[in-house]
């Protein structure tokens, strides 16, 4: 079995020793256990149930035994499953249903009008701090009722939230996600006690409501339950949008032919979300001993899918290793995950990028890198921190 160096600084999912890896067959070894590296594999094992989403073992792992990361980790909803998870599930379902989402649309469309207003002949721009986050960010704030001010210091604690995936890759990340931890559980405190004083017509309103009159939640449970889902409608879909505009630099022909062909723009966000996932890996352990196509896996040990590896695998996608538009795939995304827990959220960042991709490609050129790409660690959720591009006009 091949060894591949996951938590390396500059290690990549698609160079080409990870390819051959996957040609070769269909797992490798790494420093954080078992990596799977294909399509039909992977589906199959995000599905199994002798597999859980790791808990409190995989901050373990890590070094963390208590404190703040702990207390929002162990008991978060990804974490539960069976009853606990649906009664948890039931009540954030009801943010992502196709009306709600539907009725985003045209805030999105004006956000990203606006958004694309800031950027348009200025030059190199800094694209994750002019569009990519502030997009979902400000969607994220419509939809659960946030005030814009607040937008900056939500946006640092969000994205500094989404590292806890990438704990084996840094060292210092553990302090960083437990700053944001403490500062967005404060936050969503004192949220939880202004939407119960004067409720509104938004998500955490509702919530609230759910908490106080139905009994549906504890006020712990309502509390993890916002503070994930600040870090999960922002931090992912921010970073899809800013990996999405890193394929389109790097294949600028399909950026002009989705702005001559916008029927093409469904294809155009599943194609981005397949060639460059926000979520280039998931992770789950194992509880209890069984063996899958010969391999033991033990209990208590991590399988990590490398979803971007996965999702070029041309047993699963014919071309796969190739950026193409035009093409209907059919095999399902792994980076939402399967089965009881697939993400809630997908159906919000595909509109997001549904509304913002015409709208950039018609009204700027095909965009091209221009600086260093500052890119977070491999492991967990992927993408830039910094992208300076230009857009000719």
């Amino acid at each position: 079995m091949p060894f591949l160096d996951v938590i390396a600084a500059d290690f990549d999912f698609t160079a080409p020793e990870v390819l051959a890896a996957q040609d070769a067959g269909w797992c490798a070894d790494t420093p954080v256990g078992l990596l799977v590296l294909r399509h039909a594999e992977a589906q199959e094992l995000l599905r199994d149930r002798r597999l859980d989403h790791g808990g409190d073992g995989y901050l373990q792992r890590n070094g963390i035994t208590a404190g703040p990361v702990y207390d929002w980790w162990v008991p978060m909803i990804v974490n539960r499953d069976g009853a606990d998870h649906r009664r948890l599930r039931g009540l954030v379902a009801r943010a992502f249903t196709p009306r709600t989402v539907d009725l985003l649309r045209p805030f999105m469309r004006a956000t990203t009008e606006a958004l694309t207003d800031g950027i348009s002949g200025t030059g190199e721009t800094e694209f994750v701090a002019a569009f990519a986050d502030r997009l979902p960010l400000a969607v994220m704030s419509e939809l659960l009722g946030l005030p814009a001010a607040d937008h900056d210091v939500f946006s640092a604690w969000s994205s500094d939230i989404g590292l806890i995936f990438s704990l084996a890759a840094d060292g210092s990340t553990a302090a960083r996600v437990e700053r944001a931890v403490e500062g967005l559980d404060g936050y969503i405190d004192t949220l939880i006690d202004e939407k119960a004083r004067r409720p509104a017509d938004d998500l955490v309103s509702r919530m609230v409501a759910a908490w106080r009159d139905d009994r549906t939640v504890t006020r712990e449970e309502l509390r993890n339950l916002l503070v994930t889902l600040v870090f999960g409608a922002h931090d992912n879909t921010r970073a899809q949008i800013a990996n999405t505009l890193v394929s389109f630099a790097e294949h600028p022909a399909q950026w002009t032919l989705l702005r001559d062909r916008p029927d093409l723009t469904g294809r155009a966000v599943d194609e981005a979300m397949r060639w460059r996932p926000s979520a280039a890996s998931v992770f789950r352990r194992a509880v209890e001993d069984f063996t899958f196509r010969d391999l033991p896996i033990t209990t208590g040990s991590f399988v990590t899918v490398a979803v971007q590896t996965a999702q070029r695998d041309p047993r699963a996608y014919p071309g796969g290793r190739s950026f193409d538009i035009t093409a209907a795939h059919e095999a399902p995304l792994l980076q939402f995950g399967a089965g009881p827990h697939y993400c809630l959220g997908s159906a919000l960042a595909h509109a997001q990028l549904e509304e913002a991709l015409p709208i950039l490609t018609h009204r700027l050129g095909p965009p091209a890198i221009t600086g260093e790409v500052r890119w977070r660690p491999a492991l967990g959720t992927h993408g830039p921190d910094v992208l300076p591009v230009t857009f000719p006009a």
